[in-house]
């Protein structure tokens, strides 16, 4: 009889591991908008993303854009006198845009976390690698938005929030994957990512194909833009300076 009991004990904690009813439900996601147009003028914009983590844990939105290899000129003092370059440094496989939005709530130093910037350093040294994070950060590549998450409810154990991220006015046409981390004392319990596609259009989407498709003649248009907008200025200048 204990052993029938047992044996009935047995299978029902394995139905109950195998239902659906009583698991988890897996983190969801949504971005608004999922693609996004950058023509003359494009000034950056924002995207919205909404979703469900599990309760206990909290929602932390990456956009990370595709890994590259990144090469920079090393200064330094030549014997103590001239500040000059003094070689090349590279970095590889990091991502080219790297955008990180939380909740606010955590202590959490996110641009030194195992979760963001530190995530793809590799074995690159340490002071390097500070550095190319400060570079990506002044042109607005790489940012921690703090505060963004907000949470909207919580219903059959899920917690449904919705944030707004920033997108940088630099941003260049590609594929983007964005990420919703569901996250729990420092680790990533479960996650979900969709894609992001950005595209240029008008005169941007012009000068792309020309560059792209007629190097010769993006040279010559870039020299005659450049030599005219220089005229336009002087022109500009000496009509002000005739006024005084």
């Amino acid at each position: 009889m204990n052993k029938f009991a047992y044996a009935c004990a047995a299978l029902l904690a394995a139905l109950s591991l195998s239902c659906p009813a009583f698991a988890a439900a897996p983190v969801s996601m949504t971005i608004r908008p999922n693609l996004v147009t950058i023509g003359t003028g494009f000034n950056g914009t924002r995207v919205t993303v909404t979703g469900a983590v599990p309760q206990g844990t909290s929602a932390v939105i990456r956009l990370l854009g595709e890994p590259r290899d990144k090469a920079f000129k090393k200064k330094g003092r030549a014997l103590g006198l001239l500040w000059m370059n003094l070689g090349e440094v590279e970095i590889k496989g990091v991502p080219d845009v790297f955008l990180v939005g939380t909740d606010g709530a955590s202590e959490i130093n996110w641009e030194h976390s195992d979760l963001a910037f530190q995530s793809v350093k590799g074995d690159t040294e340490d002071w390097i690698y500070d550095e190319f994070i400060k570079l990506m950060e002044e042109d607005g590549f790489y940012e921690v938005e703090n505060g963004i998450v907000q949470y909207t409810g919580e219903e059959e154990g899920m917690r449904s929030f919705r944030a707004e991220l920033s997108i940088p006015s630099a941003m260049h046409q590609g594929v983007y994957r964005v990420e919703v981390l569901a996250v729990k004392d420092g680790r990533v319990a479960d996650m979900a990512s969709e894609e992001l596609h950005t595209k240029l259009t008008g005169l941007p989407a012009f000068l792309s194909r020309l560059a792209f498709d007629h190097s010769l003649l993006y040279g010559v248009a870039a020299v005659v833009i450049a030599i005219l907008a220089g005229l336009f200025m002087s022109l500009v200048f000496k009509e002000r300076g005739g006024a005084h």
